[in-house]
């Protein structure tokens, strides 16, 4: 099967934690994230984070949906994995390295597989729009919504 993925960062000039807690608000995510069309929260760990979402995500060639295990390293780092949905596999982790005075790098890396049917329609020019979508503009769009007053 053919696999799609990528990863990307960003300097950003909040701490760790600010960019964490944006990263962790999953029902915002659509706001700050080009490919998400929406999120559900199916579940809650017992400090009330999201453990598992429901996305539906606009991949260019199709709109799939896919349910995300959550799991979380306290300001550090956030790990999804599908459970179910349209794509065969999908894994995301984001990452928070501190640089003090200078912010934070936040990277992102993104690795998928859209199973058989949807990889047929990925090809040419498509893939490299795709791979931009959804491993290059994650990072700046979390600069954007870190810019962006919440309330």
């Amino acid at each position: 099967m053919t696999r799609f993925g990528g990863q990307s960062s960003a300097r950003l000039a909040a701490p760790p934690a600010a960019c964490f807690q944006v990263v962790c608000d999953t029902p915002r995510t659509p706001e700050w994230h080009q490919a998400i069309a929406g999120v559900e929260v199916l579940e809650t760990d017992g400090g009330g984070r999201t453990s598992l979402v429901r996305a539906r995500i606009d991949a260019l060639i199709a709109r799939v949906q896919v349910d995300l295990r959550l799991t979380y390293e306290q300001e550090r780092s956030l790990h999804m994995r599908r459970e179910s949905g349209d794509l065969r596999d999908l894994t995301v982790i984001w990452t928070f390295e501190d640089l003090g005075e200078q912010g934070t790098l936040a990277c992102f890396q993104i690795d998928f597989d859209p199973g058989r049917a949807l990889s047929l329609l990925a090809r040419g020019p498509v893939v490299a729009r795709l791979e931009a979508l959804l491993a290059e503009q994650p990072p700046e769009g979390l600069r954007r919504a870190l810019e962006v007053p919440c309330g």
